[in-house]
């Protein structure tokens, strides 16, 4: 081991029911390499420092019956709800930042001036004091050189500079770094000096080869597979949060999912609304199926993250785990691949998988074809039915607002995702409003989608930058048609109104907005 001690930290707030990889997997990795890394989940232990606080014994109680596996999940549900409203307690009287997964997300999903996230981290709120007794007591126990702060969404980046504010304040020595999710999509163009004062670096994409590299790895070459180290986090401080009854979507939510990665990088890259052009997406490495299955040895339930499982991988990987007899559930993103034969789909199953998720973004051939995203309307329903037979649950993600979209377009979409609920295709699906990101095809080719990329009102320096304002001169209120899909799929998704068509929707929502 090197005698430069690196400490990662998850910051508050990610989701209760299991640990976000980043850290896992970096420190699977550097702890191979030899250096001394430690890792801590300030996430976890910070909501429920918070939830104990303000919530008392109720809090207490539900948060240990939320952690059980023998409890039943209608009885979760309840308990969910309850200790929500605790959260919900706490954001409307003691401080407005705070959600149950997330702090300031509103502010730093849109801060393209740094003043605003600033002033939210030099003001005290519900997690600063939970926060700080923390992290000084994982500095105590690692005495580190450097730490390194993973900010994977909005909702944790005012907690990640908090971080660096504490450290600047009481151990001015330690180099700090910050990386994730977030921090390799929206600060990658960032020129605000104030930056500086919280961490010393940034860190973008993958984070394995600039941290191998700081710390003097022994070598400094990144394989296919990165095997996770789960060290230094305590798995029963986690608790499920039952947001629905509907098994497929509270995957996300519930379980103790251990995460791995089937391939790093996507293997189509092609779609022109995706950060394709981030060399963590467009570098495609997939790795070998017995180091995959290797992984999977150690316990009994696995979510495979980040970019799509390529078809012939995963054939590799399920023959393995059936030839190795290893039982286990797993699932994790797909493309709607026409690969994913009937065969395949049995295969799965056989292998343990219990479901999938993928895109079917506008579901229009038109859209499809002109966002190159590879598949047919037809092609999707032939998958989604040999994943059905073969009793694996499908979520997909579903899109509205494409350049170029009309509004029959949106309703027949609508109509086409309620014809897959009532076959029983489909168990899930959320839609997402089309989002214009800077790294994207469509963003270095505007004109040929038939939108015009507004200019943005910047200050002397720049924070954030991802999303970019466009005008569609032809565009339909889609502040009103997204209502109407949200609607309609919250229904469709428990299993009500799914012999309703679209203007019955449509009709909905009309009278609830005059009412």
């Amino acid at each position: 081991m090197t005698a430069r001690p690196l400490l990662l930290l998850t910051p508050p707030l990610v989701q209760t029911n299991a640990p976000y990889p980043a850290t896992m997997h970096l420190t699977g990795l550097l702890r191979e390499r030899g250096v001394d890394v430690h890792q801590r989940d300030l996430s976890i232990k910070v909501v429920r420092d918070v939830l104990s606080r303000y919530g008392g014994d109720e809090a207490d109680e539900l948060m240990e019956l939320l952690s059980s596996s023998a409890v039943p999940p209608q009885a979760k549900l309840e308990a969910s709800r309850l200790i929500e409203e605790i959260a919900l307690d706490i954001r409307e009287t003691v401080d407005e930042s705070f959600g149950f997964s997330r702090y300031g997300e509103r502010i730093s999903a849109s801060a393209s001036d740094f003043g605003e996230i600033e002033r939210l981290v030099r003001r005290r709120g519900v997690i600063d004091h939970p926060l700080e007794r923390h992290l000084e007591k994982a500095i105590a126990e690692t005495r580190p050189w450097a730490i390194g702060v993973a900010c994977p969404f909005p909702g944790t980046l005012v907690g990640a500079f908090k971080i660096a504010r504490m450290v600047r304040k009481r151990h001015p020595s330690i180099r700090l770094i910050l990386g994730g999710g977030f921090v390799s999509t929206e600060l990658r163009a960032a020129n605000d000096p104030r930056i500086g004062k919280y961490f010393d670096e940034l860190v973008f994409d993958e984070g394995y080869a600039p941290l191998l590299k700081l710390m003097k790895a022994s070598r400094l070459d990144i394989p296919q597979f990165v095997r996770p180290s789960d060290a230094g986090i305590d798995w029963s401080e986690y608790f499920d949060v039952v947001e629905t009854e509907n098994p497929m979507h509270r995957l996300w939510s519930v379980g103790r999912w251990r995460k791995l990665q089937m391939a790093r990088g996507c293997y189509w890259h092609k779609c022109a609304f995706c950060d394709v052009i981030l060399p963590y997406v467009n570098c495609f490495c997939p790795p070998r199926a017995d180091e995959i299955v290797e992984a999977m040895e150690s316990g009994k339930s696995y979510h495979f993250v980040d970019e799509a499982m390529p078809p012939a991988l995963v054939r590799q990987v399920c023959e393995e785990l059936i030839r190795r007899k290893i039982e286990c559930e797993w699932w994790g993103n797909i493309r709607f691949d026409a690969a994913f034969t009937p065969e395949l789909c049995r295969l799965m199953a056989d292998a343990g998988c219990i479901a999938v998720s993928g895109g079917l973004e506008c579901a229009d051939d038109r859209l499809l074809a002109m966002m190159r995203k590879g598949i047919t309307l037809a092609s999707a329903k032939k998958v989604l039915r040999a994943f059905s037979r073969a009793g694996i649950m499908v979520h997909a993600y579903l899109m509205y607002g494409f350049p170029t979209q009309t509004e029959a377009e949106a309703y027949r979409a609508l109509d086409f995702v309620r014809g897959l609920f009532a076959d029983g295709l489909l168990q899930s699906a959320f839609y997402h409003r089309f989002a214009l990101t800077v790294h994207s095809p469509i963003a270095r080719d505007a004109k040929s989608f038939g939108i015009e990329i507004l200019p943005k009102r910047e200050g002397k320096y720049r924070f954030c930058l991802n999303e970019l304002p466009f005008m569609e001169p032809s565009a339909p209120d889609w502040d009103f048609i997204g209502e109407v899909l949200k609607t309609a799929l919250y229904n469709f998704r428990d299993g009500r109104g799914l012999d309703k068509p679209a203007s019955y929707w449509r009709r909905l929502i009309c009278r609830r907005q005059r009412s």
